[in-house]
């Protein structure tokens, strides 16, 4: 007799209340128990919508219509609901300030415990356990408002392991997470996984942290699903197609026309292995350290800048940086080392405790931030402290009031729209879109006219794809060559070695090291891109995607030359040889 799979849904279709089209459609799949499954697709292709339904927030929470079966963990979803489920179902939504509920760390993670009524001393163990576990034991007793993205993340994933749940469902889990914290975050998630055989669906953009730990991938597209099979099935059915949702190092091969795809860079190194001494340095390698020259003098400078918290911690310490016109920066470094209080900062949001803070030549302050609205725009952390109307429309329209333009506002909206690719989104609220989308809409209202001087973002990738980073990369560079420059706070490696020009690396609340992006995002375990790490003993200070499909395509092509070669003289050699026999045979 089969076992009853911990996932089965049968003919599955769902639609949010007021929605045009279903967020689901026609979906039927099983999940094992003890499968990884990596959930991925475009911003808004219902990843998010599914993830809700192992939980039953879809339709309980949420309403809607939902047509045909689903069966988790062996309750009906829509007969049990959230509170049923939550005992089996353990989820990490995209957004950690939604789920937070308790003041502090280590009340936050005993809560579920506390609410499943388990004895005292196994609340005790547990708590300690995931504190240890996750990093977590110096903020114990922290001030849950006054965490960063990243550590609100990672107190929201020791809470749900706590429960010890069947299934595991993560939504973008390192979404605000540096590279070590992420690194840190997944290998547990796979240790789990692996020595207790509970089940992960996980939904992740950032396929270079997971890829090679998914036993199963799942590729959804406007609420179907298009692909479902192993990693390796994965690569080859994307294969050189563009917007693969591929990791970087699979990527590129798979662009440089490479028939094997490797999924991580130690497979790729071996696929390389004896191709980097013959004639590798010959490549021509596109772009390379982009030298530039700065254009008019600094648009930001902070000189021995401290900022402390009342009552808090030192969140900057003597922090020295200067961002050129015409030079984008990018800023990494740990959850809490300081970097979205320095852009705060840089703002005059926040005001410095000690140090100087020069903006557009002036000092900042929140009272001159209101005539600086046509020359700077800002894209905060968490997109929804930024939405104040109740569509997306007039949240756009206000934006151009807020800059003064003066002309076709209808029409520079709908402009916007079509070029950031939210067309259709028009009437509804910023703040039920997905994470992506929302931001999305956030760089589309700090980009409207008039093109600003300077654009600060914080964590500008979370929630999204590939391909629509990528649409956002070009978007940038074009008001990049209208005059914009960037200053961006982020985790994303490969989004870093795109944008920068400069790069600065804090720890602690200082500027560790800052420079040349190609030097300070090379030669890295966890600040170097993936094709840095594959490549920089052969391109010291190659960072860039198309730096590397060059010298792929380049190593492809003397592969092939040298195999045509061998055959070319195993064939003449087999002809000689079948001539030396026929005289033979004549004597």
């Amino acid at each position: 007799m089969e076992e009853m799979a911990l996932v089965e849904i049968s003919d599955l279709t769902y639609w949010y209340p007021r929605g045009e089209k279903p967020a689901l459609r026609e979906l039927s799949l099983r999940v094992e128990k003890g499968e990884f499954v990596l959930l991925t697709g475009p911003t808004g292709c219902g990843k998010t919508t599914f993830m809700r339904l192992l939980n039953g927030l879809v339709p309980h929470f949420h309403g809607g219509v939902l047509q045909g079966r689903a069966l988790v963990c062996g309750m009906d979803v829509v007969a049990s609901g959230p509170r049923a489920l939550s005992s089996r179902v353990g989820m990490v939504f995209q957004d950690p300030e939604d789920q937070l509920v308790s003041t502090t760390v280590e009340r936050e993670v005993a809560f579920g415990l506390e609410n499943a009524r388990l004895p005292a001393p196994v609340i005790s163990k547990r708590v300690e356990e995931m504190l240890a576990g996750m990093g977590l034991s110096r903020l114990r007793r922290s001030f849950l408002p006054e965490l960063s993205g990243g550590e609100a993340q990672k107190v929201v994933l020791a809470s749900i392991l706590a429960l010890h749940p069947e299934v595991l469902v993560l939504d973008e889990p390192t979404s605000q997470l540096d590279p070590l914290s992420s690194e840190e975050l997944l290998t547990l998630v796979r240790r789990i996984h692996e020595e207790t055989g509970t089940t992960v669906i996980m939904s992740e953009h950032r396929l270079e942290r997971c890829f090679h730990y998914a036993t199963r991938v799942i590729h959804m597209e406007e609420g179907r699903i298009c692909f479902d099979g192993s990693p390796a099935q994965a690569a080859r059915w994307w294969g050189p197609r563009e917007g693969a949702f591929l990791p970087p190092v699979a990527r590129v091969f798979a662009r440089a026309g490479w028939e094997e795809i490797p999924l991580t860079v130690n497979q790729a190194r071996r696929l390389i292995h004896g191709l980097e001494s013959r004639g590798s340095g010959k490549v021509e390698v596109p772009g390379g350290r982009r030298e530039g020259t700065p254009r008019g003098g600094p648009l930001v400078e902070a000189r021995d800048l401290w900022y402390v918290y009342p009552e808090g911690p030192e969140a900057l310490r003597g922090v020295d940086l200067r961002l050129e016109r015409g030079r984008n920066l990018v800023i990494m470094g740990e959850n809490g080392s300081g970097k979205s209080t320095l852009l705060r900062c840089f703002l005059g949001l926040l005001p410095p405790t000690r140090g100087r803070v020069l903006l557009l030549g002036e000092r900042p302050s929140r009272e001159r931030l209101p005539g600086l609205a046509a020359r700077l725009a800002y894209c905060p952390q968490n997109p929804n402290a930024f939405f104040l109307s109740p569509t997306v429309r007039e949240e756009m329209l206000r934006t151009l009031r807020l800059r003064g333009y003066r002309g076709d506002a209808e029409e520079a909206v709908r402009r916007q729209l079509d070029r950031f690719g939210l067309e259709g989104t028009e009437e509804r609220d910023p703040r039920d879109l997905s994470s992506g989308q929302k931001e999305k809409l956030v760089l589309a209202c700090a980009l409207l006219p008039p093109v600003p001087e300077l654009l600060v973002l914080d964590e500008p990738t979370r929630g999204l794809d590939y391909g629509s980073k990528r649409e956002i990369m070009e978007i940038i560079k074009e008001y990049g060559d209208g005059g914009s420059t960037v200053a961006a706070v982020t985790h994303d490696v490969e989004f870093a070695a795109a944008l920068a020009d400069e790069a600065a690396i804090m720890g602690n609340g200082k500027s560790i090291v800052n420079g040349a992006a190609e030097d300070m995002l090379s030669d890295s375990l966890f600040f170097s891109p993936q094709v840095n790490r594959l490549l920089n003993h052969l391109f010291p200070g190659l960072i860039r995607e198309e730096e590397a499909v060059a010298v792929l395509e380049g190593m492809r092509e003397r592969m092939a030359a040298g195999k045509e070669r061998q055959s070319g003289e195993a064939a003449s050699a087999c002809s000689r040889a079948t001539v030396a026999s026929a005289r033979g045979s004549r004597r």
